[in-house]
């Protein structure tokens, strides 16, 4: 009986661990030139093996992502910054990838959206939806 009240307190304790590690985040909130601040939850290269790698950032935002003209003007600033860092890391490709939580439960429902930027030969910078149109 003693063996299996300290197993449910080992287990007890180990599931009070994994809630409390499981809900702490590693976000980092970034102040933009406008003054307003975004939510990075992670900024990582991805290499592909049939192209170049890429400098990618996922971040939250407030806005929805049907609205794309808005969602644009903040990718656009969040650009200004985050292109010094891609060329700092001497790569031509990069992708901001923004989501819009929908909800704030314990899980999050949402939607998401990237814009990609490639390097072109004369130095200039280029959004792939750009490209496309």
């Amino acid at each position: 009986m003693a063996m299996v009240n300290m197993r449910l307190k080992v287990i007890n304790g180990l599931l009070l661990l994994l809630i409390a590690f499981g809900c702490n985040k590693t976000s980092n909130l970034y102040k933009l030139p406008s003054g307003k601040q975004i939510e990075v939850n992670s900024i990582s290269k991805m290499d592909f093996p049939k192209g170049d790698s890429a400098l990618v950032m996922n971040y939250e935002t407030d806005i929805s992502i049907e609205d794309m003209p808005e969602l644009r003007k903040e990718v656009d600033e969040i650009w200004e910054v985050f292109q010094k860092d891609v060329e700092a890391a001497n790569l031509k490709a990069a992708a901001i990838r923004a989501v819009h939580n929908e909800n704030d439960g314990f899980i999050k429902i949402g939607k998401g959206y990237g814009f990609i930027f490639i390097k072109q030969d004369d130095g200039t910078w280029h959004w792939l939806d750009d490209e496309e149109k």
